[in-house]
């Protein structure tokens, strides 16, 4: 496999520490590696069922950014004995003694999957449903597993009505209005609708209690302008899941953040998106079935509003592909997560 050029100036001297750190007996370690602050929140329900667990930051505005949130973190370079990602970062840790672990980024996979080879890399690559194993494997993944989508989690729980109840409070909604979250994937990857809408969120406050996600890498010029809009709550914590149980309908393009919102059998309305390289026609598909579909700004309040009148018309594409993305919705995924990545790590304990 072809690695990136950073791998081959790290391998050696890496790997020569990586052993040399051995001979004194150090005892054997795991660490996550946190690219961003939003890896973390796709492996924190999973974390709570591992041993001890290290997390590795990527440099200092992420293990700062860790650390507000009560997480402490330890600066790149690490030399794990194995280490878990949710990104394909095997140039940070170039010594083939290393576990290595994946945890898919998002739910399901909304884009096209990238070469066989690099998720072979891995000793274990957890997708989030056999469904999805079944694609990696027919793709030519060997290492793929289902393990569930740890993220959500929470709203299988007994105390999610009362947190979300809690939280509609805090930001003082209307109870007489209807809910909308809009939320966009990234404005440069060919597959956003951001730019359809981020004006004119203003045409929605006086009949709606508004709410916005966006991919944390949206370019400035959108999420400025819709974080001063009056009146618009936009949403900066990237759990968000009381936030998905608190809208009625959701707003989006090709975000994976359909597909969570998706397991909540609530309306969702989409701007169809022109065809993409890395957007597959499958994923075409399932979009089109559990939305509501338009094409243009002037459509979308009309549509939303037959949206949420016909709250149960895509029900069924709904729960469908919810058993596709998912497997069984219980808030157990994590459990589930742990337990392969577990196995796995017992090859530490034979070398």
């Amino acid at each position: 496999m072809k690695f990136t050029l950073s791998y081959y100036l790290l391998k050696y001297p890496y790997t020569l520490w990586w052993k040399t750190l051995r001979l004194f007996n150090k005892p054997q370690k795991i660490a996550f590696y946190c690219d961003h602050y939003l890896d973390y929140i796709i492996f924190e329900n999973v974390r709570k069922h591992l041993p001890d667990v290290q997390i590795v930051a990527k440099n200092k505005k992420i293990q700062h950014k860790l650390s507000q949130n009560g997480i402490k973190a330890v600066l790149w370079p690490s030399f794990p004995d194995a280490v878990i990602m949710t990104r394909h970062a095997f140039h940070k840790f170039p010594c083939n003694k290393i576990i290595n672990i994946g945890i898919n980024h998002g739910a399901y996979h909304f884009k096209k999957f990238i070469s066989a080879e690099k998720y072979n890399e891995f000793d274990l690559f957890l997708f989030t449903s056999e469904y999805e194993v079944k694609e990696a494997h027919e793709f030519g993944i060997k290492c793929a597993q289902s393990g569930g989508y740890p993220k959500l989690d929470p709203l299988w729980q007994d105390d999610i009505e009362r947190d979300t109840n809690n939280l509609r409070k805090e930001i003082d909604f209307d109870n007489g209005k209807p809910t909308l979250l809009f939320s966009a994937t990234w404005d440069r990857s060919g597959m956003s609708a951001v730019e359809q809408w981020y004006d004119k969120l203003s045409d929605f406050t006086d009949d709606f209690n508004v709410m916005v996600t966006l991919h944390p890498f949206t370019s400035n010029k959108y999420s400025s302008k819709i974080k001063n809009t009056e009146g618009i709550i936009f949403i900066e914590d990237p759990k968000n899941y009381l936030h998905l149980n608190l809208a009625d309908i959701m707003i989006g393009d090709t975000s994976s953040i359909l597909a969570e919102f998706c397991t909540l059998d609530k309306p969702i309305v989409t701007f169809s998106v022109q065809d993409s390289k890395r957007l597959s026609p499958e994923i075409v598909h399932l979009i089109q079935n559990v939305s509501h579909q338009v094409d243009h700004y002037s459509e979308l309040k009309d549509m939303i509003n037959y949206a949420l009148e016909n709250s149960l018309e895509k029900s069924n594409q709904r729960q469908k592909y919810n058993q596709i993305m998912f497997d069984q919705l219980d808030g157990n995924h994590s459990i589930k997560a742990a337990k392969k990545i577990l196995k796995v790590l017992k090859k530490m304990d034979a070398n």
